[in-house]
């Protein structure tokens, strides 16, 4: 079995201290993996907005770490504060993960599209004003973005 950093996600208070102490020593980008393994984790809501809020301190998101966040703005099944906070981070990733020069150019436009396709989407359907007010935004920030890929 592999050894996890955040350990068993059952445990929250280990997890998110050691999320906490990654983000604050700057290590975080090293461990994505691991901090996509608690966006995906569906049993803390705890756990998922703290790896979302530091998600967004990411110097060099990967390109899974940005997929994964477009995937909890898409998703219907979770509250809107969430979808939220993901689409504001989505925003500064996209601008980020430009700037690493270690990615495959051509694999970063491709992440950049799907994730403006995806926005574009969001933004052509019924949601409350207040989500649809930050995706506005964010589509600006991707169109910028994809502007000068």
């Amino acid at each position: 079995m592999k050894d996890h950093i955040f350990g068993n996600l059952m445990d929250w208070g280990y997890a998110l201290d050691t999320l906490h102490r990654l983000r604050d020593s700057g290590s975080l980008d090293d461990h994505q993996d691991e901090l996509i393994r608690l966006l995906r984790y569906d049993k803390n809501w705890r756990l998922r907005e703290a790896a979302v809020e530091a998600a967004v301190t990411l110097r060099k998101p990967s390109i899974e770490t940005v997929k994964q966040i477009v995937q909890l703005i898409k998703r219907d099944d979770l509250y809107y504060n969430i979808r939220i906070m993901a689409t504001e981070v989505l925003s500064t990733l996209v601008s980020v993960i430009m700037e690493n020069k270690e990615l495959n150019k051509n694999l970063v436009r491709v992440c950049i599209n799907e994730a403006n396709h995806e926005v574009s989407a969001l933004l052509s359907s019924p949601v409350p004003p207040i989500f649809h007010d930050v995706l506005d935004v964010t589509y600006e920030q991707i169109q910028k973005v994809a502007a000068t890929v």
